[in-house]
């Protein structure tokens, strides 16, 4: 709403002048992103409904592959779906509180408690399996930190740290250290995709556990400087895998590698102000316009990996201010809604990602 000016405003001074124009521009731009907050909620709520009604069963409170029901996701992909229900938990708590837990306690189907070291199998366990991936474990204890962050609840906190207890177990002196990407070292590799996301996992769990906290911080450190040694590219973006038994770099960029490794970085430099972390954060973040469509603007990945990057934009602008990174995730964002409100896909993932950072969009606070 605007208000025109009666004539004695006219007679302030200039510099008066300017303050008062500056203050209504700002008014009106909180106003305008409050209603645009409001379109991300109302987004967010749209899809998470959808995956509710299309995609979960009630029997086991997970949530199947795709719309035709023949089997339960992957547990790693139940990861997405959980850090979205602790989004929507945060923001709409008296509607997802209850589903958030519902769903906490189903994942046990996939907690293998009898492992020497428990972690979550891919698919359904009866225990003693030796099937775990160390990314899965990283994303469902980042996302369980979270969950406990809305809450207070003391067993996501507790679940967090077994199962990054689980994630670092996958580190050795191999190859000069680093992270498998799998338990009985499937593929022979140590992945971006695992030791990004254990580094983020450390530094969220070091905010909640301050007798561990140092250990975890410097865990984070060395993880992050064996990735960066290991494979990172010159542009400052991050390359797939590395072949343990030959050394040989398995080249192929993804969002999600870098986003994680952003968001290390960022993590980093909140914990220990130094700011050589935060140099490096923005310098993978201006790097990520590579990932861009050049005629669409919109991240060339599958939503499955891209909204990773959305949420390490938003991240960045959080700490930075600048608004490129805004930009670029609500340009992806409102494109990546358009999409899927023209053609829904089949998957779950796929929605799951979409709405998760549908919700961070609606927190976003305008600077």
């Amino acid at each position: 709403m605007f208000v025109l000016i009666s004539a004695p405003i006219l007679r302030l001074s200039d510099p008066m002048k300017k303050l008062l124009t500056i203050a209504l521009l700002l008014a009106t731009t909180s106003s305008l992103f409050a209603q645009q907050s409001d379109k991300y909620k109302r987004e967010a709520e749209t899809v998470t409904d959808y995956i509710q009604e299309k995609f979960y069963d009630s029997k086991s409170g997970v949530y199947y592959k795709t719309t035709k029901h023949e089997r339960l996701d992957w547990v790693w992909l139940q990861s997405v779906m959980f850090a979205n229900l602790a989004a929507a938990a945060r923001i709409e708590p008296e509607k997802y509180g209850d589903k958030l837990d519902a769903y906490f306690k189903a994942l046990d189907g996939y907690w293998d408690d009898k492992a020497e070291i428990p972690g979550y199998e891919p698919g359904l366990t009866k225990g003693n399996g030796h099937d775990k991936y160390y990314d899965d474990n990283a994303w469902l204890a980042i996302a369980f930190v979270e969950a406990y962050e809305t809450n207070k609840d003391a067993r996501y906190l507790k679940r967090a740290d077994a199962t990054q207890t689980f994630v670092l177990s996958g580190w050795d002196d191999e190859i000069g250290g680093g992270i498998w990407w799998h338990e009985r070292h499937k593929d022979g590799t140590k992945n971006t995709c695992a030791n990004g996301p254990a580094a983020v996992g450390c530094l969220v769990l070091a905010e909640h556990e301050p007798q561990k906290s140092a250990a975890l911080i410097q865990k984070a450190r060395d993880i992050v400087a064996w990735t960066n040694s290991a494979l990172q590219d010159d542009d400052g973006l991050f390359d797939d895998r590395k072949v343990v038994a030959t050394g040989e770099i398995k080249r192929g960029k993804l969002t999600y590698n870098s986003a994680l490794m952003l968001r290390a970085n960022l993590g980093l430099y909140k914990a220990t102000g130094e700011k050589a972390y935060l140099d490096e954060a923005i310098r993978i973040g201006k790097a990520a316009d590579w990932f861009l469509d050049e005629n669409t603007g919109v991240y060339r990945d599958a939503l499955r990996y891209c909204h990773f990057m959305i949420e390490a934009d938003l991240e960045l602008y959080a700490e930075t201010g600048d608004t490129h990174y805004l930009k670029r995730a609500q340009h992806n964002v409102d494109e990546l809604y358009a999409r899927w409100e023209a053609n829904r896909p089949d998957d779950m993932m796929s929605s799951a990602c979409l709405a998760r950072v549908l919700w961070l969009m609606s927190e976003v606070e305008v600077k």
